[in-house]
């Protein structure tokens, strides 16, 4: 009896310990922030009649940059906007600007964003550009459709390193299509 009671305390203590190690993991995976205060504003978006083409612009500002700590904000690393399928289907480019003049073009696959995992399950635009400081960079995505304006199009925010999280945002972006 005495070796089934010390057996017992035994499982009942490593029991306890892996619930307390869960609870931490759980409670660590708590502490990640998302960040607010992002701005995201629409500043165009243009039917390009000369090549039946639509283009989209957006700026994405910093307000308060700083480490992420007593209300600032962190850089952001890159953006990451979920396309539906006919807009995947329709993508021909993307560009970052950091005056709105010079467009430099990007690279672009639309996929999952392996450090927005835990977010979302869907492949995204990933503009691999962030901010610097204050000063707004720009995005620009062109399009062989048009598609209408919505109001809660949801786009991820990326910090770089430090306070992270899915940093997930409501912005004027991509509706369904026109001949939906």
């Amino acid at each position: 009896m005495k070796h089934f009671f010390q057996k017992s305390i035994l499982t009942a203590a490593v029991f306890a310990s892996v619930i307390t190690l869960s609870s931490f993991n759980n409670a660590k995976n708590a502490e990640k922030t998302t960040a607010t205060g992002y701005e995201i504003t629409r500043l165009s978006t243009d039917n390009l009649t000369a090549t039946n083409q639509q283009q989209w612009i957006w700026s994405l500002t910093n307000p308060n940059p700083g480490n992420g700590e007593n209300g600032t904000l962190q850089d952001v690393s890159h953006w990451s906007i979920p396309l539906n399928a006919r807009a995947e289907a329709a993508f021909v480019s993307a560009e970052y600007s950091f005056d709105g003049i010079t467009w430099y073009t990007l690279a672009v696959e639309i996929e999952r964003d392996p450090s927005i995992r835990f977010c979302t399950g869907v492949d995204v635009l990933k503009f691999n550009v962030g901010t610097v400081g204050s000063a707004p960079t720009y995005y620009k995505a062109t399009f062989s459709s048009e598609f209408p304006i919505s109001l809660n199009a949801t786009a991820w925010v990326k910090t770089g390193g430090g306070r992270t999280g899915c940093n997930l945002y409501y912005f004027q972006g991509l509706g369904g299509t026109t001949n939906d």
